[in-house]
Parts: structure tokens; C-alpha cells; sequence
């Protein structure tokens, strides 16, 4: 394989960080409840929620590297193409 970098443009940056300022936010608010002594249950729903959360963003991050290494630039090469599935395999665990 190559060592090449899976390339990512600057407006996917952009948009996976702005998801992660909100789970960052969502984290924050468990704590609060916590702090406040909030029932079991509802803090299980945000985290689970979080969980989801955080999920949905390694989801995003996969496809925006499979797309922008596979379909910019022209044919992709071997070494690329097992990149990017370990990549998607990595992001299903």
C-alpha cells in the first residue's frame, strides 16, 4: 500500500468538526445532568443518543474519504481502493 494520505477537503473538515462542536455540546449537557442529579434513565437516553451521534460522524468521515480518494483526481489505484476499504471497515466497529 501507499502512504499516501486519503485526501479530505476542506469543506468535509469543516462539516464533520461543526458535528463534533454538537457531540461536544451533548456531552456537556450530560454532565450537567448528572451534576443535577437527573434520573437514570434520561442521562442513558443522551448517552445513547451520543452514542449515535459519534457513530453518524465516523459514518460520514468513511464516505467522504471514499469519495473524494475514488471519485477526484481521476482512476484510483489499487493501493487506494484497500485504503479506503479498511477505512470502511474500521468505521463499522
Amino acid at each position: 500500500m501507499t502512504d499516501r494520505l486519503l485526501p479530505l477537503s476542506t469543506q468535509a473538515r469543516t462539516d464533520l468538526a461543526m458535528r463534533l462542536v454538537r457531540i461536544e455540546g451533548q456531552v456537556r449537557g450530560v454532565q450537567r445532568m448528572l451534576a443535577d442529579g437527573r434520573d437514570c434513565t434520561d442521562i442513558l437516553t443522551q448517552l445513547n443518543a451520543i452514542k449515535a451521534a459519534v457513530s453518524s460522524v465516523g459514518t460520514a468521515l468513511a464516505e467522504r474519504c471514499a469519495h473524494e480518494a475514488l471519485c477526484d483526481g481521476g482512476s484510483p489505484q489499487p493501493p487506494d481502493v484497500e485504503r479506503v476499504l479498511a477505512l470502511l471497515r474500521a468505521s463499522r466497529s
